[in-house]
């Protein structure tokens, strides 16, 4: 299983509009990019709001929040693990990778890690011995609220190589 690559599932309201996988160290998850690549990074470009969504208003906070999004966030898979760049002008959240508390991502600075290779590493031999909790084999992203429960739109990211080694600890 490759080292770099992302199983990426978005919901919006809670209703999942679009699963993606990519192969590749780097991706930009974004709204209306201008092509599939930007900065030769490849773009997941999000999609309008569906016509499912029940309330016309959540569909209205969708379609404001997507317009912030525009620049997305950028994830790179390194040697250390997997980073994040903010350059959407809406809130970005996350937690997962590296514990259990939700963080802010702040706009235009250093990449933040968000999974940390050996961190998982670590907790997979632990949990291979019975002894520690069960490993985090990706992370969740959330825009335009700084909390998991209200946010409009939300992301999940698998790394499909931690799903591999965790399942192979697991049999």
């Amino acid at each position: 299983q490759a080292q770099h690559s992302f199983l990426v599932s978005v919901e919006y309201c809670e209703e999942e509009v679009l699963i993606h996988e990519v192969m590749g160290s780097d991706v930009r998850i974004a709204y209306k990019p201008f092509s599939l690549m930007m900065d030769g990074i490849p773009v997941i470009s999000l999609p309008k709001p569906p016509d499912t969504i029940p309330i016309s208003s959540d569909r209205s906070t969708l379609s404001n929040l997507l317009s912030l999004m525009e620049g997305g966030v950028v994830l790179s898979s390194r040697e250390e693990g997997i980073y994040a760049e903010r350059h959407s002008q809406a809130i970005v959240s996350w937690m997962g990778g590296t514990g259990d508390e939700m963080h802010v991502m702040e706009r235009d600075v250093d990449p933040v890690m968000l999974f940390n290779r050996e961190t998982f590493r670590q907790e997979l031999e632990r949990f291979s011995r019975a002894d520690g909790f069960q490993p985090q084999i990706g992370f969740s992203l959330w825009f335009g609220q700084d909390s998991s429960l209200s946010a409009p739109i939300s992301i999940s990211i698998k790394l499909p190589w931690a799903q591999q080694l965790f399942k192979q600890a697991h049999d």
